[in-house]
């Protein structure tokens, strides 16, 4: 160990007791500013708007001892203080500081006097109030309060006159957007002052000042009448005058010209508009009674056209009668061209189930083991008939009971069967479907839809080739649906779907009928003496005047509407 010698350790201990020494009179000094500052140490410094302001913190430091941080707060209440400038550890801050202030404030240092300042640059309204300045020193804080005000130079004052008395002139001068309160001032044209009658002064939205300051002059004083408004602290003013002309002797005031004037232009308007008024009573009455005159005019023609109607509308009742009985006529000739359809199981979607004698068809739960061939449909749940139709007249019935939704019609044997088809005429679809309850669509394009006064059970379905008719009726009632017309080329197949299941409610299959249904008329019990319940006549046709070489006709019976049966009587029917 080593002990050092006498000298370096009176040299150690003389710095020792010099540095603590400086520490004891720094202590000393800082004890005697004042901590946390009141209101006692606040200040007011004035800026122009637009200006650069520059704050000093009313705080003297220590030269040699540099301060740890300064910070800038925008209010006087700690809880409530935001930052306007922030510096340390020797450098500006712009954490925590307000975004208003950013960019526009700098820290001004004076290192010989001791003194600290904020600069604000671009000075405004909003940059009124109080600043709160905190300086930290070692391990002790020193605050200082210095307000800023913000001096605005106001609007150019205008004068102007509020009357005349008595030979006296009465002036107003205003004036907005001045601050601090500014002081006016009214001189005559020999510049002396003259007396402020009134004076208001006012503090509008921003916080500035708006001034109207009245006086009077003589109106035989000619010349110029100035008003000036100051402000204290930016020491300047505004002014402005007002020429005030002398009068001519013997000339008339202007208060009796006006009166001269104005009196002849107001009773000439009032007689214009008493003519007026009376010229629009006028028409109105002229117009009243054209108006009663067209009323009644409407009355009688609304008489006559009224009973235009009602034969109008006679007439197309018995229209309406005479289609009606077109359409059940149609539907009955429709009939006698009945064939046995069957379906194709070539054709089937591979999740319908076809009965044994192809005459019944339903959607399965699942697809059933089939070949994939072209001719099946993949995506369409649908299968088509057996039979090809190339020309002629083909009528057949479906049974559709309580479904639903189902689609039947007939289709283009050249038809897509894979993949989603869109169905329409001129993709060689003629097509009915019941979409929902009793509301139904012809697919063409763009669809039909349409209501039944009573939903079928039994669909028929009827195809003039030649004719290129394609209709729908309703067996249940004898009604028509719906005609196709299309010029048919190719071979055309009848076309079956029966849709979904509909939530449990669409599983009923799709029956096609082996033979002629009754229709719901003929469910109801007739008189005796009627030949048959349907009210159609039955003609038995003679086997001798059949072809030899179709024997298989045998009896046919052909149904023909009730209001034909007379003139049938005695009818021999031609051979075919």
């Amino acid at each position: 160990m080593r002990v050092p010698d006498s000298k370096s350790a009176r040299v150690e201990m003389a710095g020792s007791s010099a540095s603590w020494r400086c520490r004891c009179l720094f202590t000393v000094i800082l004890l005697q500013l004042p901590a946390h500052g009141s209101g006692d140490n606040s200040k007011f410094h004035t800026a122009p708007l637009g200006g650069t302001a520059e704050l000093l913190c009313p705080l003297p430091l220590w030269p040699v001892q540099a301060p740890v941080e300064v910070r800038w707060l925008r209010s006087p209440a700690p809880q409530r203080s935001l930052a306007v400038h922030v510096f340390r550890d020797a450098k500006d801050w712009d954490e925590g500081v307000m975004p208003a202030y950013k960019g526009r404030t700098a820290l001004v240092r004076d290192d010989r006097e001791g003194r600290v300042a904020l600069l604000i640059r671009d000075v405004r309204l909003e940059d009124r109030g109080p600043y709160r300045c905190q300086i930290q020193i070692a391990n002790l804080t020193l605050e200082g309060t210095v307000t800023l005000q913000v001096a605005v130079l106001g609007s150019v004052p205008y004068i102007h006159v509020e009357g005349y008395n008595a030979g006296w002139i009465q002036m107003v001068c205003r004036s907005v957007g001045w601050f601090p309160e500014p002081r006016a001032e009214w001189r005559d044209p020999q510049g002396r002052l003259l007396l402020s009658l009134s004076e208001v002064h006012s503090l509008d939205e921003a916080g500035l000042f708006q001034t109207a300051v009245s006086s009077r002059v003589r109106d035989s004083t000619p010349g110029n009448v100035s008003c000036t408004l100051h402000n204290p602290a930016l020491g300047q003013e505004k002014t402005t005058a007002m020429v005030i002309a002398a009068p001519s002797p013997g000339r008339i005031s202007s208060s009796d010209v006006a009166l001269a004037v104005t009196l002849p232009i107001l009773i000439f308007l009032i007689i214009v508009g008493i003519y007026f008024i009376w010229k629009q009573r006028k028409s109105k009455e002229k117009l009243l009674y054209e108006q009663v005159m067209e009323v009644e005019n409407l009355l009688s023609d609304h008489a006559k056209e009224k009973g235009r109607l009602h034969k109008a509308l006679k007439k197309l009742r018995s229209e309406l009668k005479l289609k009606k009985a077109a359409a059940n006529s149609g539907w009955r000739r429709a009939r006698l061209h009945f064939v046995a359809v069957t379906l194709d199981p070539d054709t089937a979607h591979p999740k319908l189930v076809l009965s044994e004698d192809r005459r019944c068809v339903r959607l399965g739960d699942r697809k059933q083991p089939v070949p994939d061939n072209p001719q099946r449909f993949d995506f369409v749940v649908s299968v088509l008939g057996s039979e090809y139709f190339t020309a002629g007249c083909h009528y057949w019935e479906v049974f559709v009971g309580d479904k639903t939704k189902w689609i039947l019609g007939v289709c283009s044997e050249s038809v897509s069967r894979k993949g989603k088809v869109t169905a329409s005429p001129a993709n060689g679809h003629w097509l009915v479907r019941q979409s929902r309850g009793n509301e139904y669509e012809a697919l063409t394009s763009p669809q039909t839809s349409f209501r039944l006064k009573e939903p079928p059970r039994c669909v028929g379905i009827f195809l003039d080739y030649e004719a290129g008719v394609i209709s729908f009726y309703n067996v249940t009632d004898g009604s028509h649906i719906f005609t196709f017309t299309h010029t048919f080329s190719g071979p055309l197949r009848p076309f079956f779907e029966p849709c979904l299941h509909d939530g449990g409610k669409n599983t009923a299959p799709l029956v096609i009928c082996s033979e002629l249904q009754k229709s719901e008329e003929s469910l109801v019990s007739k008189p005796k003496g009627k030949g048959h319940a349907n009210g159609d006549v039955s003609l038995k046709v003679n086997p001798s005047l059949l072809p030899p070489q179709d024997p298989e006709l045998g009896d046919m019976i052909l149904s023909w509407p009730s209001d034909l049966g007379p003139a049938l009587q005695g009818l021999k029917v031609p051979s075919f």
